[in-house]
């Protein structure tokens, strides 16, 4: 589900996940109070839409790896400083030759597949196959209507009767993919949330330079890198169109030789196909800045033809792009929900109980061939919202510290926060019924907490409550106690301990005053690294929308490509071997006397509306590690 604060683009899919156009059908008013907060419990379902015999669909069949353990030793191995297998990444192939299945059973399984009119791909690491085929036939072959398709304990059972599959391939299976997709079961929020938008005449955007300047990216530049020679990776459930993307190059003096742009269509279900676009308004900004931020790189479009990032789709997006092993650097600004969402599906036996594992292994696949992969930690501050349960045609959503997107805090990916940078404004916004100075002083972690006092003095809320939700935004971050802490934040300062406020109520509404809490956590910390995504100090964007043709976007989704642009630059260097996975090192460089990081360690005005900065440590969950001097990083990086 997409991660996105946009103004006057597109809609925040998925991190969110709310739908405040539709009212619940138990809502006791119609006022806009009761609207606002009927919209924050509960969102209408998106289901798939239902096959017929002749539709042609596709599904995943992931084979058993080799070597599990050593497989994942292996990824972290090779991009840690200090040992052995340091910067000895792995093709495909070679993942294959030591981790994945023969070539005796992937062919057994093309042939076998074929003999039931199914078309098969092998993936080069000799774990997943790509079936496609009409679904009559697939129906057949795993004795399944697959518009009632559940999981069972056998890998490749998906109703009552047992397929009569051949021992030896049943038994190299360890899950099947997407087979569930198309059940109505399989119901994930509508993510479509228009209180997020804001007007933008509260907000100032700059350009690439913004960026480029703040975080001394020019000495890199002045030294001739430019991301020349490196392909950079953009994971999307949208198209673009080009010409918007050459547009904004040429504005800003970077390569517009759209042959530098191209796009790689990836297999998959299509959950909603009516939802498709092939103008979307956050590809856009992910292509336009990652091409930007390198002027001189090749962008490389992973396009999943589904208007929702359903979990077989996301997963087969990375499959690919690490299949084709062209990018130094991928960035992905979408997720697949809260872990309640993805457990409620398991428990429905419309996803397979080792969903979790295989997406491990998929992101663990990039760090293995020394891919930089980031991702946008989200938008909705620490407090994400998560699927509590489902009430006929709605689910209920709730909002807490512990609705983690398993992407966005996934061990195997640099996870990118987002900051405000300083800036004063006054008179903001009459129509949203609030005036006043808000300065934010110095950069801090993006939380719309410093509007509060703006909003209280004036009782906005009593004129507009929709602001219980358009300024309950921030930056993603927090703990993801589904995984162990990995090994490369273990004894960090800062990690597994917090600082926190309640600078909201559990109905979202702000808090004036809330005393400094401290305590500790476990598992995955994440954002990793931050740089500047708050909408108000954001970023111009080409893309002509109602009469607009340089509206200002923002989120973490804006900051996630920004950095695989810079993996690109550095990798540039003549010589230079990729960077590879970036946390093994840079939690370790954080720690030295010269960091390329500086961390954003206030307790005041500093929070993504609950975490904030611990004093005298290097990293907090607000903002990870803080904000990059990338000219330091490139030159302490190995």
């Amino acid at each position: 589900m997409k991660r996105i604060i946009s103004l006057g683009i597109s809609l925040l899919f998925g991190v969110c996940a709310l739908s405040m156009t539709e009212i619940s059908p138990w809502a006791a008013t119609s006022n806009p109070i009761g609207a606002t907060f009927s919209g924050m419990g509960a969102a209408k379902i998106y289901t798939p839409s239902p096959v017929k015999p002749t539709t042609t669909t596709s599904f995943d069949i992931f084979l058993k790896p080799r070597n599990e353990i050593a497989y994942y030793q292996r990824a972290e191995a090779v991009n840690t400083p200090g040992n052995q297998q340091f910067k000895a990444y792995l093709t495909p192939t070679g993942i294959r030759e030591q981790y994945g299945q023969p070539v005796s059973i992937t062919n057994q399984w093309v042939t076998y597949l074929k003999q039931h009119h199914l078309k098969s791909v092998v993936y080069h690491n000799g774990l997943l196959i790509t079936v496609s085929g009409k679904v009559a036939n697939i129906d057949k072959l795993f004795k399944v209507n697959l518009n009632q398709a559940q999981y069972h304990s056998n890998p490749v059972q998906f109703s009552s009767k047992k397929p009569t599959i051949p021992a030896t391939l049943a038994k190299s299976v360890w899950a099947v993919l997407g087979m569930g997709d198309h059940n109505k079961k399989y119901s994930i929020p509508d993510t479509n949330d228009p209180l997020i938008q804001r007007g933008t005449s509260i907000a100032r955007g700059g350009f690439t330079s913004q960026f480029v300047n703040h975080y001394n990216v020019q000495p890199l530049y002045n030294a001739g890198l430019t991301g020349k020679g490196q392909t950079i990776g953009i994971i999307a459930f949208g198209n673009i169109r080009k010409g918007n993307a050459y547009h904004f190059w040429k504005h800003e003096k970077a390569n517009s030789n759209m042959n530098r742009f191209t796009v790689q269509d990836v297999p998959g279900t299509f959950f909603r196909p009516n939802l498709i676009s092939r103008n979307e308004g956050e590809t856009t900004m992910d292509v336009e800045y990652a091409g930007s931020v390198a002027p001189e790189a090749n962008v490389r479009l992973y396009w999943v033809r589904s208007g929702i990032p359903a979990y077989t789709n996301l997963v087969n997006a990375y499959a690919t792009a690490f299949n084709e092993n062209r990018v130094s650097s991928l960035s992905c600004s979408f997720g697949i929900g809260g872990g309640n969402l993805l457990q409620s599906l398991i428990q429905r036996k419309v996803l397979s109980k080792e969903s979790m594992n295989i997406l491990n292994f998929v992101m663990a696949q990039g760090a293995l061939q020394g891919t930089s992969n980031f991702t946008a930690s989200g938008d909705t501050g620490a407090l994400a919202y998560d699927v509590n349960g489902q009430a006929g045609n709605h689910l209920l959503m709730n909002r807490s510290i512990n609705g983690i997107d398993p992407v966005a805090a996934n061990s195997w990916i640099t996870s990118v926060g987002g900051t405000t940078l300083p800036f004063s404004r006054q008179e903001i916004s009459p129509q949203l019924h609030f005036k006043g100075t808000i300065t934010v002083p110095k950069e801090r972690a993006w939380g719309w907490d410093y509007l509060f006092p703006a909003i209280d003095s004036t009782n906005g809320l009593a004129h507009n409550p929709s602001l219980l939700v358009k300024n309950s935004q921030g930056s993603g971050g927090g703990f993801n106690t589904l995984v162990p802490t990995p090994a490369y934040q273990v004894g960090v300062p800062g990690v597994n301990t917090f600082n926190a406020r309640n600078y909201v109520s559990n109905l979202n509404q702000p808090t004036m005053g809330s005393p400094l809490l401290s305590g500790t956590g476990t598992g995955r910390n994440y954002p990793d690294v931050s740089a500047d995504a708050d909408p108000m100090t954001g970023y111009k964007i080409y893309f002509k929308t109602q009469g607009i043709q340089w509206p200002i976007s923002g989120g973490t989704s804006i900051v996630s490509p920004q950095y695989a642009a810079m993996a690109a630059v550095i990798n540039s260097q003549p010589n230079r071997p990729r960077m590879g996975f970036w946390n093994p090192q840079i939690y370790q460089l954080a720690q030295g006397s010269e960091s390329p990081f500086t961390p954003l360690n206030d307790t005041e005005n500093n929070a993504n509306l609950y975490y904030t900065g611990q004093p005298g440590t290097v990293y907090n969950q607000a903002s990870g590690l803080g904000v990059p001097n990338f000219a330091k990083l490139a030159q302490a990086y190995k």
